[in-house]
């Protein structure tokens, strides 16, 4: 968590941004989540219950600055909010996602890194990350569909 608090400090002074009580408080609750990508609300919701003042806005505000700035991730999984990673060392990698109780499982494979770099490769561009989104259905409730 050292590591990402000086990358988030470093971050935001070259972009020239004041590293808020708030700013530090919504990316700490994201780095150190141990649910798997919370959204704003919940992420709201951790901080007031530990008697933090930050208002909704404001992490609706933070996350779309520590978005722009590559700290964080705003990530699709398929519902009707944006659900929030820390990009540290987690870049390139995919979510696998149930469309039936909303599971999500986390993957990375060097195939699939090697695959879209020469993809972009192939059309003159440098990639830089990915996140790649899949939708289907998980064993469990496969089993269930098949009774």
């Amino acid at each position: 968590m050292t590591a990402e608090l000086g990358d988030f400090r470093e971050v935001l002074h070259a972009r020239k941004l004041k590293a808020t009580r708030a700013r530090r408080l919504v990316f700490q609750e994201i780095v150190s989540s141990s649910d798997i990508h919370p959204n704003a609300s919940e992420i709201h919701q951790r901080l007031t219950g530990r008697g933090e003042r930050v208002s909704l806005a404001s992490v609706y505000r933070t996350l779309g600055l520590l978005v722009k700035s590559g700290l964080v991730s705003q990530v699709d999984l398929g519902e009707d909010h944006s659900h929030y990673e820390s990009e540290g060392a987690k870049a390139g990698h995919g979510h696998l996602i149930c469309l039936s109780c909303g599971a999500v499982k986390e993957f990375s494979d060097a195939h699939i890194h090697r695959l879209i770099g020469r993809i972009g490769d192939g059309r003159g561009f440098e990639l830089d990350r990915f996140s790649i989104q899949a939708f289907g259905y998980c064993e469990r409730c496969r089993t269930k569909r098949s009774r």
